[in-house]
């Protein structure tokens, strides 16, 4: 299976720099988020401001690790003037944030002047982040980003628009990169009840299952109720889809399937046993056994994926704070805080044939390499981005943005603004080789 190159197995020291001696395993019930030192020893008013708000401590961690990652592909004289430009950044960090302050006078954020340090740091910090982390490894890079015409789902599907555009449910690619299955979702369940086709090469948009009944109920003999599993043969899709009854039933009922391709749908009459395998397997990814969760965690298994090697969660700490969290598939592995966020965080892909995760961070979309614990920016990508489906060749990425598609913009996004939909192939960057 292709991986992103330069993703491989690396041990990273830690660097002294900043007390950088923070490790990657975490506990697995960890109440908050550590900064890269001993919060217990903070003796300066930056690192007692740090030590004091959450998101400062994720912003310290995190810079501290990609500082490591970008330190270990350093050699040389790079290497030097890497540990020269980090001490002159913190120089610079506590003379442009806290200057001759006193953590009394910045300890309350709701303060002008606490807030202005606040708000300074977060700023530096994910700046320097970014630098960073572009040092360690080259970012992927979108080549022919544009966006997803949804103009004829609009016009199929009013009662899912609002001001913002349709609602999608999820998108999913083709193994190749060449389709995407668009997802609608129900009104009546949590399960997405229509499937549409969008050929990558054309921009062609076709509906591939038939449209759910909008008639109050009961529903029509046969009309579908919900999308229940879906999978790709090549450039043919097929669905498995819940239909009504004369008995009622929805989406735990009688089921058929669809076949789908650009040409057009039609429901299988007989479905061949590979094709039912298919579905099987398409609609129990990752099955994660309630052994492998301690019993007070059992409420994550909805939301936990798996492969062979990893497991990979979002955990919901409450008051909207998410952590994203991973551990290896065998007893007694510790656990490692993967990112430190909001809700944004539970949008998270994961690709288990590649033991990849792609997700949101507040410098535009990353892959982590679950193997090597690599993180590598999605150039053209911003804050507030949402990923929605990665092809199994790693070559075909779809987002969401409130942005215009390609925008690097760091600033937060305006949620009344259109939500578009992106797509763009990755391709490495030139290397000058």
């Amino acid at each position: 299976m292709t991986r992103f190159p330069d993703i491989r197995r690396a041990s990273l020291a830690l660097g002294v720099l900043l007390a950088f001696g923070a490790a990657w395993a975490m506990p697995a019930r960890a109440e908050s988020v550590p900064a890269s030192f001993d919060c217990a020893r903070a003796e300066r008013p930056v690192e007692k401001l740090i030590c004091s708000q959450a998101v400062l401590r994720w912003n310290d961690l995190a810079l501290s690790r990609a500082y490591a990652a970008a330190k270990a592909e350093a050699v040389g004289a790079a290497r030097d003037d890497l540990l020269l430009v980090q001490r002159d950044w913190v120089r610079e960090r506590d003379r442009r944030c806290v200057a001759d302050r006193t953590f009394a006078e910045l300890s309350d954020t709701s303060t002008e002047l606490g807030k202005q340090a606040y708000d300074c740091l977060k700023t530096v910090y994910v700046d320097r982040r970014r630098e960073l982390r572009d040092l360690a490894v080259a970012p992927l890079a979108p080549l022919g980003v544009e966006e997803i015409d949804l103009k004829p789902i609009t016009a199929a599907r009013p009662e899912i628009v609002e001001k913002t555009g349709p609602r999608i449910s999820r998108t999913e690619a083709s193994p190749d990169g060449s389709m995407l299955a668009i997802l609608l979702p129900s009104l009546e369940f949590d399960f997405p009840d229509q499937i549409w086709l969008y050929r990558v090469a054309d921009r062609k948009l076709v509906a591939a299952t038939p449209p759910p009944s909008l008639t109050p109920p009961p529903h029509p003999d046969g009309s579908p109720a919900a999308i229940k599993a879906l999978a790709w043969q090549g450039s043919m899709l097929y669905a498995r889809v819940a239909i009504w009854s004369a008995e009622g039933e929805s989406e735990e009922g009688t089921s058929v399937v669809y076949a789908a391709s650009m040409d057009g749908s039609r429901r299988l009459d007989d479905v061949p046993g590979d094709i039912y395998t298919l579905l099987d397997e398409a609609s129990q990814p990752g099955i994660v056994g309630q052994n492998e969760v301690p019993e007070s965690d059992w409420d994550i298994l909805d939301s936990m994926r798996g492969n062979r090697d990893f497991l990979v969660w979002a955990y919901d700490l409450g008051h909207a704070t998410i952590e994203l969290r991973l551990r290896e598939r065998t007893p007694g592995s510790p656990t490692t805080l993967v990112a430190w966020g909001g809700w944004e965080l539970a949008s998270y892909l994961f690709d288990a044939g590649n033991s990849l995760l792609a997700y949101p961070a507040d410098t535009g979309l990353v892959a982590f390499d679950m193997e090597t614990h690599k993180i590598r920016r999605i150039a053209g990508t911003s804050r507030g981005d949402r990923p929605h489906a990665l092809s199994a060749d790693l070559s075909l990425l779809v987002w969401s943005t409130r942005n215009s598609c390609g925008d690097e913009f760091l600033a937060e996004q305006d949620e009344s603004a259109p939500e578009r939909f992106c797509l763009a192939h990755l391709q490495e960057p030139e290397t000058g080789k």
